[in-house]
Protein backbone atom coordinates (compact mmCIF):
# COMPACT_ATOMS: atom_id res chain seq x y z
CA UNK A 1 0.00 0.00 0.00
CA UNK A 2 1.58 3.29 -1.14
CA UNK A 3 1.88 6.48 0.86
CA UNK A 4 0.29 8.23 -2.11
CA UNK A 5 -2.90 6.17 -1.73
CA UNK A 6 -2.96 6.84 2.01
CA UNK A 7 -2.57 10.55 1.31
CA UNK A 8 -5.43 10.55 -1.22
CA UNK A 9 -7.82 8.92 1.25
CA UNK A 10 -6.63 11.21 4.04
CA UNK A 11 -7.52 14.19 1.83
CA UNK A 12 -10.90 12.58 1.13
CA UNK A 13 -11.65 12.28 4.84
CA UNK A 14 -10.38 15.82 5.48
CA UNK A 15 -12.58 17.16 2.66
CA UNK A 16 -15.66 15.50 4.16
CA UNK A 17 -14.83 16.84 7.64
CA UNK A 18 -14.60 20.35 6.20
CA UNK A 19 -17.93 19.88 4.36
CA UNK A 20 -19.55 18.72 7.63
CA UNK A 21 -18.32 21.90 9.33
CA UNK A 22 -19.55 24.07 6.45
CA UNK A 23 -22.99 22.40 6.43
CA UNK A 24 -23.25 22.59 10.22
CA UNK A 25 -22.61 26.35 10.23
CA UNK A 26 -24.98 27.08 7.31
CA UNK A 27 -27.77 29.48 8.34
CA UNK A 28 -29.84 29.19 5.13
CA UNK A 29 -30.51 25.44 5.39
CA UNK A 30 -33.03 23.74 7.64
CA UNK A 31 -31.75 21.55 10.45
CA UNK A 32 -33.11 18.48 8.66
CA UNK A 33 -31.31 19.35 5.42
CA UNK A 34 -28.05 19.98 7.26
CA UNK A 35 -28.31 16.52 8.82
CA UNK A 36 -28.98 14.86 5.47
CA UNK A 37 -25.89 16.36 3.87
CA UNK A 38 -23.75 15.69 6.93
CA UNK A 39 -24.87 12.06 6.99
CA UNK A 40 -23.77 11.61 3.39
CA UNK A 41 -20.39 13.20 4.14
CA UNK A 42 -19.92 10.89 7.14
CA UNK A 43 -20.81 7.79 5.10
CA UNK A 44 -18.17 8.71 2.52
CA UNK A 45 -15.62 9.11 5.32
CA UNK A 46 -16.52 5.70 6.75
CA UNK A 47 -16.37 4.07 3.32
CA UNK A 48 -12.96 5.60 2.61
CA UNK A 49 -11.61 4.43 5.96
CA UNK A 50 -12.83 0.87 5.36
CA UNK A 51 -11.34 0.82 1.86
CA UNK A 52 -8.02 1.96 3.32
CA UNK A 53 -8.39 -0.63 6.09
CA UNK A 54 -8.88 -3.44 3.56
CA UNK A 55 -5.83 -2.33 1.59
CA UNK A 56 -3.79 -2.08 4.80
CA UNK A 57 -4.81 -5.55 5.98
CA UNK A 58 -3.81 -7.08 2.65
CA UNK A 59 -0.16 -6.06 3.13
CA UNK A 60 0.12 -5.84 6.90
CA UNK A 61 -1.85 -8.83 8.20
CA UNK A 62 -2.47 -12.50 7.53
CA UNK A 63 -5.92 -12.60 9.13
CA UNK A 64 -8.11 -13.55 6.16
CA UNK A 65 -11.45 -13.32 7.96
CA UNK A 66 -10.77 -9.77 9.17
CA UNK A 67 -9.70 -8.64 5.70
CA UNK A 68 -12.86 -10.24 4.27
CA UNK A 69 -15.08 -8.52 6.86
CA UNK A 70 -13.59 -5.06 6.30
CA UNK A 71 -13.83 -5.41 2.50
CA UNK A 72 -17.42 -6.63 2.74
CA UNK A 73 -18.41 -3.60 4.82
CA UNK A 74 -16.74 -1.26 2.32
CA UNK A 75 -18.53 -2.96 -0.63
CA UNK A 76 -21.86 -2.55 1.21
CA UNK A 77 -21.23 1.11 2.01
CA UNK A 78 -20.15 2.37 -1.42
CA UNK A 79 -23.48 1.81 -3.28
CA UNK A 80 -25.35 3.16 -0.23
CA UNK A 81 -23.73 6.59 -0.57
CA UNK A 82 -26.21 7.78 -3.29
CA UNK A 83 -29.10 6.51 -1.14
CA UNK A 84 -27.91 8.44 1.92
CA UNK A 85 -27.44 11.59 -0.17
CA UNK A 86 -30.77 11.19 -2.00
CA UNK A 87 -33.09 12.73 0.67
CA UNK A 88 -31.02 15.91 0.52
CA UNK A 89 -31.46 16.07 -3.26
CA UNK A 90 -34.99 14.84 -3.98
CA UNK A 91 -38.18 13.67 -2.22
CA UNK A 92 -39.46 11.27 -4.90
CA UNK A 93 -40.53 8.22 -2.85
CA UNK A 94 -40.58 5.86 -5.83
CA UNK A 95 -36.93 6.46 -6.70
CA UNK A 96 -35.91 6.26 -3.06
CA UNK A 97 -37.70 2.93 -2.66
CA UNK A 98 -35.93 1.53 -5.73
CA UNK A 99 -32.56 2.70 -4.42
CA UNK A 100 -33.26 1.13 -1.01
CA UNK A 101 -34.03 -2.23 -2.59
CA UNK A 102 -30.85 -2.12 -4.66
CA UNK A 103 -28.74 -1.36 -1.58
CA UNK A 104 -30.46 -4.16 0.37
CA UNK A 105 -29.99 -6.73 -2.40
CA UNK A 106 -26.36 -5.67 -2.88
CA UNK A 107 -25.76 -6.04 0.87
CA UNK A 108 -27.23 -9.57 0.89
CA UNK A 109 -25.12 -10.58 -2.11
CA UNK A 110 -21.95 -9.14 -0.54
CA UNK A 111 -22.60 -11.04 2.71
CA UNK A 112 -23.15 -14.27 0.78
CA UNK A 113 -20.04 -13.62 -1.30
CA UNK A 114 -18.00 -13.34 1.89
CA UNK A 115 -18.51 -17.10 2.18
CA UNK A 116 -19.03 -18.17 -1.45
CA UNK A 117 -16.70 -15.78 -3.29
CA UNK A 118 -18.86 -15.09 -6.36
CA UNK A 119 -18.55 -11.27 -6.15
CA UNK A 120 -15.29 -10.97 -4.22
CA UNK A 121 -13.04 -13.16 -2.14
CA UNK A 122 -9.83 -13.05 -0.14
CA UNK A 123 -7.59 -16.04 -0.84
CA UNK A 124 -5.50 -18.03 1.62
CA UNK A 125 -2.58 -15.63 1.07
CA UNK A 126 -4.85 -12.74 2.20
CA UNK A 127 -5.04 -11.23 -1.31
CA UNK A 128 -8.30 -9.60 -2.43
CA UNK A 129 -9.81 -10.69 -5.78
CA UNK A 130 -12.87 -9.90 -7.87
CA UNK A 131 -15.22 -12.87 -8.29
CA UNK A 132 -16.89 -13.93 -11.56
CA UNK A 133 -20.02 -11.96 -10.68
CA UNK A 134 -18.28 -8.78 -9.53
CA UNK A 135 -20.18 -6.96 -12.26
CA UNK A 136 -23.34 -7.26 -10.10
CA UNK A 137 -21.73 -4.96 -7.56
CA UNK A 138 -20.76 -2.49 -10.31
CA UNK A 139 -24.30 -2.61 -11.72
CA UNK A 140 -25.71 -1.79 -8.26
CA UNK A 141 -23.22 1.06 -7.90
CA UNK A 142 -23.99 2.41 -11.37
CA UNK A 143 -27.77 2.18 -11.09
CA UNK A 144 -27.68 3.95 -7.72
CA UNK A 145 -25.70 6.78 -9.29
CA UNK A 146 -28.11 7.02 -12.24
CA UNK A 147 -31.17 7.08 -9.96
CA UNK A 148 -29.54 9.82 -7.87
CA UNK A 149 -28.93 11.76 -11.09
CA UNK A 150 -32.58 11.37 -12.12
CA UNK A 151 -33.71 12.63 -8.72
CA UNK A 152 -31.33 15.58 -8.92
CA UNK A 153 -32.60 16.51 -12.40
CA UNK A 154 -36.22 16.34 -11.19
CA UNK A 155 -35.34 18.70 -8.35
CA UNK A 156 -33.41 21.04 -10.61
CA UNK A 157 -36.34 21.28 -13.01
CA UNK A 158 -38.81 21.92 -10.20
CA UNK A 159 -36.66 24.87 -9.11
CA UNK A 160 -36.17 26.07 -12.73
CA UNK A 161 -32.41 25.64 -12.41
CA UNK A 162 -30.35 25.14 -15.56
CA UNK A 163 -27.72 22.87 -13.99
CA UNK A 164 -29.03 19.52 -15.27
CA UNK A 165 -26.18 19.16 -17.78
CA UNK A 166 -23.68 19.99 -15.07
CA UNK A 167 -25.13 17.23 -12.88
CA UNK A 168 -24.65 14.75 -15.71
CA UNK A 169 -21.02 15.81 -16.08
CA UNK A 170 -20.49 15.32 -12.34
CA UNK A 171 -21.93 11.80 -12.40
CA UNK A 172 -19.68 11.01 -15.38
CA UNK A 173 -16.77 12.34 -13.30
CA UNK A 174 -17.56 9.84 -10.52
CA UNK A 175 -17.93 6.95 -12.95
CA UNK A 176 -14.63 7.94 -14.56
CA UNK A 177 -12.92 7.76 -11.17
CA UNK A 178 -14.43 4.32 -10.54
CA UNK A 179 -13.49 3.15 -14.07
CA UNK A 180 -9.86 4.17 -13.54
CA UNK A 181 -9.74 1.98 -10.47
CA UNK A 182 -11.36 -0.89 -12.37
CA UNK A 183 -8.76 -0.64 -15.15
CA UNK A 184 -5.82 -0.39 -12.79
CA UNK A 185 -6.25 -1.38 -9.14
CA UNK A 186 -3.25 0.75 -8.19
CA UNK A 187 -5.17 3.90 -9.18
CA UNK A 188 -7.41 4.26 -6.13
CA UNK A 189 -9.32 7.49 -6.74
CA UNK A 190 -12.96 6.43 -6.37
CA UNK A 191 -13.53 7.99 -2.95
CA UNK A 192 -11.77 11.25 -3.76
CA UNK A 193 -13.98 11.48 -6.88
CA UNK A 194 -17.07 10.84 -4.75
CA UNK A 195 -16.06 13.43 -2.14
CA UNK A 196 -15.40 16.08 -4.80
CA UNK A 197 -18.77 15.39 -6.43
CA UNK A 198 -20.58 15.61 -3.08
CA UNK A 199 -18.95 19.00 -2.56
CA UNK A 200 -20.21 20.05 -6.01
CA UNK A 201 -23.73 18.86 -5.14
CA UNK A 202 -23.69 20.88 -1.94
CA UNK A 203 -22.58 24.04 -3.76
CA UNK A 204 -25.30 23.59 -6.41
CA UNK A 205 -27.95 23.01 -3.76
CA UNK A 206 -26.89 26.21 -2.05
CA UNK A 207 -27.12 28.04 -5.38
CA UNK A 208 -30.69 26.75 -5.81
CA UNK A 209 -31.65 27.82 -2.28
CA UNK A 210 -30.13 31.28 -2.73
CA UNK A 211 -31.94 31.86 -6.03
CA UNK A 212 -35.36 30.47 -5.03
CA UNK A 213 -38.32 31.79 -3.07
CA UNK A 214 -38.80 29.50 -0.07
CA UNK A 215 -42.61 29.65 -0.10
CA UNK A 216 -43.43 29.23 -3.80
CA UNK A 217 -40.24 27.50 -5.07
CA UNK A 218 -40.15 30.12 -7.83
CA UNK A 219 -37.05 32.10 -8.67
CA UNK A 220 -36.79 35.01 -6.22
CA UNK A 221 -36.47 38.78 -6.58
CA UNK A 222 -32.68 38.65 -6.42
CA UNK A 223 -32.65 36.25 -9.39
CA UNK A 224 -35.13 38.49 -11.21
CA UNK A 225 -32.98 41.60 -10.70
CA UNK A 226 -29.91 39.72 -11.95
CA UNK A 227 -31.85 38.49 -14.99
CA UNK A 228 -33.16 41.85 -16.12
CA UNK A 229 -29.73 43.35 -15.51
CA UNK A 230 -28.16 40.97 -18.02
CA UNK A 231 -30.87 40.48 -20.67
CA UNK A 232 -29.30 40.56 -24.12
CA UNK A 233 -32.09 39.16 -26.30
CA UNK A 234 -35.66 39.98 -27.29
CA UNK A 235 -38.19 38.66 -24.80
CA UNK A 236 -41.67 39.07 -23.35
CA UNK A 237 -42.45 40.18 -19.80
CA UNK A 238 -45.66 38.74 -18.35
CA UNK A 239 -46.67 40.39 -15.08
CA UNK A 240 -49.16 38.61 -12.82
CA UNK A 241 -50.91 39.93 -9.72
CA UNK A 242 -53.50 38.45 -7.34
CA UNK A 243 -56.80 40.32 -7.06
CA UNK A 244 -57.98 41.37 -3.58
CA UNK A 245 -55.15 39.50 -1.88
CA UNK A 246 -55.15 41.84 1.13
CA UNK A 247 -58.82 41.08 1.77
CA UNK A 248 -58.03 37.36 1.48
CA UNK A 249 -55.34 37.69 4.14
CA UNK A 250 -57.59 39.79 6.38
CA UNK A 251 -60.54 37.40 6.07
CA UNK A 252 -58.84 34.00 6.20
CA UNK A 253 -55.49 34.74 7.83
CA UNK A 254 -51.91 34.92 6.62
CA UNK A 255 -51.39 31.15 6.69
CA UNK A 256 -54.20 30.74 4.19
CA UNK A 257 -52.72 33.64 2.23
CA UNK A 258 -49.43 31.75 2.02
CA UNK A 259 -51.33 28.68 0.85
CA UNK A 260 -52.95 30.77 -1.89
CA UNK A 261 -49.58 32.10 -3.03
CA UNK A 262 -48.22 28.55 -3.22
CA UNK A 263 -51.21 27.30 -5.19
CA UNK A 264 -51.10 30.20 -7.65
CA UNK A 265 -47.35 29.78 -8.06
CA UNK A 266 -47.77 26.07 -8.80
CA UNK A 267 -50.33 26.88 -11.53
CA UNK A 268 -48.01 29.48 -13.04
CA UNK A 269 -45.06 27.08 -13.01
CA UNK A 270 -47.10 24.21 -14.45
CA UNK A 271 -48.45 26.42 -17.24
CA UNK A 272 -45.57 28.75 -18.04
CA UNK A 273 -42.24 27.21 -17.00
CA UNK A 274 -41.95 25.29 -20.29
CA UNK A 275 -41.90 28.63 -22.09
CA UNK A 276 -39.79 30.79 -19.78
CA UNK A 277 -38.58 31.56 -16.26
CA UNK A 278 -41.10 32.18 -13.47
CA UNK A 279 -40.34 34.64 -10.67
CA UNK A 280 -41.98 35.84 -7.49
CA UNK A 281 -41.01 39.51 -7.48
CA UNK A 282 -43.09 40.77 -4.55
CA UNK A 283 -45.72 39.76 -2.03
CA UNK A 284 -48.43 38.67 -4.49
CA UNK A 285 -46.64 39.73 -7.67
CA UNK A 286 -45.18 37.31 -10.19
CA UNK A 287 -43.40 37.61 -13.51
CA UNK A 288 -42.64 35.28 -16.39
CA UNK A 289 -39.81 36.15 -18.78
CA UNK A 290 -39.88 34.19 -22.01
CA UNK A 291 -38.42 34.46 -25.53
CA UNK A 292 -40.57 36.49 -27.90
CA UNK A 293 -41.12 33.53 -30.24
CA UNK A 294 -44.02 32.47 -28.02
CA UNK A 295 -47.53 33.96 -28.19
CA UNK A 296 -48.19 35.62 -24.86
CA UNK A 297 -51.99 35.76 -25.20
CA UNK A 298 -52.22 32.04 -26.00
CA UNK A 299 -50.16 31.16 -22.93
CA UNK A 300 -52.08 33.59 -20.72
CA UNK A 301 -55.36 32.12 -21.93
CA UNK A 302 -54.13 28.69 -20.76
CA UNK A 303 -53.01 30.21 -17.46
CA UNK A 304 -56.41 31.79 -16.76
CA UNK A 305 -58.16 28.53 -17.69
CA UNK A 306 -55.88 26.59 -15.32
CA UNK A 307 -56.61 29.11 -12.56
CA UNK A 308 -60.33 28.64 -13.19
CA UNK A 309 -59.95 24.88 -12.75
CA UNK A 310 -57.95 25.41 -9.56
CA UNK A 311 -60.66 27.70 -8.15
CA UNK A 312 -63.22 24.93 -8.65
CA UNK A 313 -61.23 22.98 -6.08
CA UNK A 314 -60.44 26.03 -3.90
CA UNK A 315 -63.31 28.56 -4.30
CA UNK A 316 -61.66 31.16 -2.03
CA UNK A 317 -58.54 31.30 -4.21
CA UNK A 318 -58.14 34.86 -5.55
CA UNK A 319 -58.34 35.55 -9.28
CA UNK A 320 -55.28 36.81 -11.14
CA UNK A 321 -54.76 39.81 -13.38
CA UNK A 322 -52.15 39.71 -16.13
CA UNK A 323 -50.39 41.99 -18.57
CA UNK A 324 -47.50 41.63 -20.97
CA UNK A 325 -45.07 43.64 -23.06
CA UNK A 326 -42.30 42.89 -25.54
CA UNK A 327 -38.74 43.92 -24.76
CA UNK A 328 -36.64 44.56 -27.87
CA UNK A 329 -32.97 44.37 -27.04
CA UNK A 330 -31.14 47.68 -27.67
CA UNK A 331 -34.37 49.25 -28.95
CA UNK A 332 -36.60 49.48 -25.89
CA UNK A 333 -35.74 50.18 -22.26
CA UNK A 334 -36.34 47.24 -19.93
CA UNK A 335 -37.99 49.62 -17.46
CA UNK A 336 -40.37 50.82 -20.18
CA UNK A 337 -41.27 47.24 -21.09
CA UNK A 338 -41.94 46.32 -17.45
CA UNK A 339 -44.06 49.45 -16.94
CA UNK A 340 -46.01 48.67 -20.12
CA UNK A 341 -46.75 45.15 -18.84
CA UNK A 342 -47.82 46.62 -15.49
CA UNK A 343 -50.09 49.16 -17.19
CA UNK A 344 -51.84 46.41 -19.18
CA UNK A 345 -52.20 44.31 -16.05
CA UNK A 346 -53.89 47.11 -14.10
CA UNK A 347 -56.18 47.89 -17.05
CA UNK A 348 -57.16 44.23 -17.06
CA UNK A 349 -57.71 44.25 -13.28
CA UNK A 350 -59.89 47.39 -13.28
CA UNK A 351 -61.91 46.31 -16.31
CA UNK A 352 -62.72 42.92 -14.85
CA UNK A 353 -63.75 44.54 -11.55
CA UNK A 354 -66.24 46.64 -13.50
CA UNK A 355 -67.53 43.59 -15.38
CA UNK A 356 -67.88 41.55 -12.19
CA UNK A 357 -69.80 44.42 -10.59
CA UNK A 358 -72.19 44.17 -13.55
CA UNK A 359 -72.57 40.42 -12.97
CA UNK A 360 -70.40 39.52 -15.99
CA UNK A 361 -67.39 37.22 -15.97
CA UNK A 362 -66.18 36.76 -19.56
CA UNK A 363 -63.12 34.59 -20.42
CA UNK A 364 -59.63 36.03 -20.52
CA UNK A 365 -59.46 36.47 -24.27
CA UNK A 366 -62.62 38.64 -24.33
CA UNK A 367 -61.39 40.88 -21.51
CA UNK A 368 -58.01 41.18 -23.20
CA UNK A 369 -59.67 42.38 -26.42
CA UNK A 370 -61.50 45.07 -24.41
CA UNK A 371 -58.19 46.10 -22.77
CA UNK A 372 -56.55 46.51 -26.17
CA UNK A 373 -59.47 48.54 -27.53
CA UNK A 374 -59.71 50.81 -24.46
Amino acid sequence: MSNYYTGVLALTVFDMIIMCLIAGSNHTMTHSMKNKFMQSFIVVMVGAVFEWGAAYLQVSSSVVWLHTLVKAVELCIAPAIPLVLYPAICNNKGLRSAMSWIVLINGVLIVLSSFLGFIFYVDAQNVYHHGPFYFLYMVAYGVEGILLLIGAILTIRSYQSSNAKLMIVEIIFVFFGIALQMIDKTIRVDYIAISITLSFFYVEYQDIIQSSDSLTKMLNRHSYDNKIGSLDYDCIFINIDLDNFKQCNDQYGHLYGDKCLSMVASVIIDTCSKYGLCYRIGGDEFCVIMPDRYLAESILSKLHEAMGEKRKLEPNLPMISTGYATYEYKKVSIIDAIEEADAMMYKFKNLRKQLLAQGKNPPYIDIQKMVKNS
